[in-house]
Order: structure tokens, then sequence, then C-alpha cells
């Protein structure tokens, strides 16, 4: 036996979707995953026989102030994948990219640089130099690093990280406007409260029992905000200082995310998103000659805080015990039926990978037309609400007005 070659001990899968296991041999895990499929197996599990798993190291990298924004790690991984394209080597590719630039990525691709020369692997450089923490990322471009194909996985690690911007910039685009209505009315009516509305306190305190009853809330609503708007706009800006703290460190969409999830509508449309998402990564996994029980992990890493991650938690669990992904999938309740039933046909096929990445592609133009139209809902739906805010008040106050009229008249 040639001795670069190691024994790996394999959960399998054959055409009919019997499993199987034993051992087989290759120079490392992505070799031996060749080897299988070659024999008709798809593989759940492979590891070797001292029990450790040929995984691209994942461990947590606190964000410090020199990583990278989602934007500008897709945007960096774009340029280093065009420049792998060009079989230009790693190191090259690097100094290219931080050659002159006095940007983030230009300085985040120097550390990259230097890690490496330092004798570090890639994956390992981009996650202490560059702040790359998603496991999606590490696990294909520590995959690559076994195979050779970096060009393809950085490519496809970038479109995957595209792929999550586009659906949060669509998101943002959709609640702006409506967003800007909502802060302006509040301010407008929040400085008639503590402004206007105080003015005409003295002539009613003594005879209040006169004025309706909408206009006694809106004095008494005015009366708190003028005795504890420093405090509220101290918490204001509080507020501010920590949604922009949090969405510098990355936290700021995994709480909107949580806050989402307790709302029925909006959980639903998260749902479709993240799953549409995950499909995604789990088919670029698989195709990148990862196990189904590896690809399965580093999908559940990625997901959000929130069901799915814990819904992908349990389906990773009945897959690593034996049962198929598209059995375990149908009892999570995660996925649409249509979507099971193409991975089922998949499995049979030994085309997985293949039709899962298939199935994304068919719940992304689901989850488009979903997201369009609840923001086409919710856009006049918040209009609306707006717009009873300020009438409800305004004719409060003016009803507090005219009953002013007639005790002074």
């Amino acid at each position: 036996m040639d001795e670069a070659q190691k024994t790996f001990l394999y959960v399998a899968r054959d055409a009919t979707g019997a499993k199987q296991s034993g051992e087989v041999l290759g120079i490392n895990q992505t070799e031996a995953t060749r080897v299988l499929r070659a024999q008709g197996l798809f593989p759940i599990s492979l590891n070797l026989d001292d029990g450790s798993e040929g995984a691209a190291p994942t461990r947590h990298i606190r964000r410090g102030k020199n990583a990278l924004t989602p934007r500008q790690t897709t945007d960096f991984l774009v340029r280093l994948a065009k420049l792998s394209g060009r079989q230009i080597q790693s190191e090259r590719a690097l100094a290219i990219i931080g050659d002159g630039g006095n940007d983030p990525i230009s300085k985040a691709a120097l550390r990259v640089r230097d890690s490496l020369r330092e004798g570090d692997a890639l994956s390992r450089a981009l996650q202490e130099k560059a702040g790359i923490n998603d496991p999606v990322t590490l696990s294909l471009i520590g995959g690559a690093e076994v195979s050779g194909d970096m060009a393809s996985a950085l490519s496809t690690a970038a479109d995957i990280m595209q792929n999550r911007l586009d659906v949060r910039r669509r998101i943002v685009t959709g609640l702006t406007y409506p967003g800007i209505l909502l802060f302006v009315a509040i301010l407008s009516v929040g400085l008639i409260m503590i402004a206007i509305i105080p003015q005409f306190v003295p002539l009613v305190e003594d005879r209040m029992d006169l004025v309706p009853t909408m206009g006694r809330v809106v004095f008494g609503i005015s009366s708190f905000l003028a005795a504890l708007w420093p405090i509220i706009v101290l918490a204001l800006i509080l507020l501010g200082a920590a949604t922009y703290v949090a969405a510098r460190r990355g936290l700021l969409t995994g709480i909107l995310v949580r806050v989402g999830n307790r709302i029925p509508p909006i959980r639903n449309l998260l749902l479709r998103n993240q799953m549409m998402l995950l499909l995604h990564v789990l088919g670029a996994l698989l195709s990148r000659e990862i196990t189904l029980s590896g690809a399965l992990r580093v999908v559940s890493k990625s997901a959000p805080d929130g069901p799915v991650r814990k819904g992908m938690s349990d389906v990773t669990k009945e897959v690593e015990s034996g049962a198929a992904l598209s059995t375990a999938l149908r009892s999570s309740q995660l996925l649409p039926r249509e979507a099971i039933e193409m991975i089922r046909i998949g499995e049979e096929a030994g085309d997985l990978g293949g039709m899962i990445s298939r199935t994304s592609g068919d719940m992304r133009d689901a989850a488009d037309r979903d997201l369009e139209r609840f923001l086409l809902l919710f856009q006049p739906a918040l209009i609306v609400a707006v717009g009873l805010m300020i009438g409800v008040s305004l004719y409060a106050l003016f009803s507090a007005i005219v009953s002013v009229n007639a005790i002074s008249f």
C-alpha cells in the first residue's frame, strides 16, 4: 500500500437508498469521497480510522477593528477568485490586491499574505487576519486547500455571500421609505405633544373634567412626554449608538432575525429565504466533495439563531443516525413538499448536490415573489397605519382645542 494513502471509515448510501459502511483508501478525504462516488455510493460520513474528521477549521475568532464587513468580504473574495482563476498563486494575488491601497480590503490582503508567508493555511489566515468567520467560506476554502481547486471554491464562496447580501439589500431597500415615513411621523407627533399641547394646559387644568376623553388622553400623554423628554432623547441616542455598534460587529442581522421570527408573516418570509440560502450552500458543499454529514454541520453553523438552526441541527442528527436526507427534512417541516420530492429524486439518481442546487434556484424564485408581495402589501399598510396615527392625534388635539375655547368663552 502507498504510504501516502490513509484508511477512512465511511457510511454511505447506494443508488437504492440502502445504507452501507466500510473502509476506503485515499490520500485525503476528498480523494476517498471520489472513490466512493465512483463506486456508486454517496457518502454520509467519512472519518479517519482514528476518529478525526477532515473538516475545515471553524475556530471562532471574534471580530476586531480590522475585520472586514460582509460587503468588503464579498468584494475581497471576488477579486481573489478572479486572480486565482488566472492561475496566479495566492500570495501573489493577495499582494496585487493590497498593492498601493490604504482601504480595509487592501490592508486585509497584505495581512493575509504575510500570514501565508509564515506558513499558515489560507482558511486560517482569512479567519485570523481578515476576521472572516463564516463557516461556509472556511469550509469551501479548507476543502480547496486539499483538492487544489481554489479559484472555484473562492468563486462559490463569493457567490453565496453575494446572495445573502442581495436578500438583505432587497429587504432594506423595501423598508427604507416606510421607515423614514414612520420616523418623521413619530417625530412630528412628538414635537406637537412636547412643544404645542402644554401651552393649552393652563387654560383647562382647573376644569379638566369638561374636556372630552380624547382630549384628556392627549393632555396626559403630552404631560408625560414633556416631563421625560430629556430621558427619552438620551435613550434614543443610546439605542442608535447600540444599533450602530451591533451593525459594525455583525450582530444586528441576528437581532432583527430573532425579532422577525416572533411575527408570523415575517417569520414565514424569513424561513423561505433562509432555507433557500442554506440549500444553495448545501448543494455547493456537496459538489466540493464534502460528505453529507460534514456539509450539514457547516450549514447548521451558518444558519442564524432560531427555528432554522434548531431544525437543521435536528436534521443533521437524524442523517448521522442513518435517516435519508429527504426523510429528515420532511420531519423537520422546514421545506415545502415539492422541494423535498426533488431532493428525494436526487438521492435516488445519485446527484444529490446537483438536485439540491436546482431546488435552491426554484426556491429563490419563490422567495423573491414572496418578498415582493410582502413589501407590496407592507408599504401601503404602514402608510395607512401612520396616517391613522397622525389623524387620531390631530383629531384629539383639535377636540381638546375646541373644548378649551368652549371653556374659555
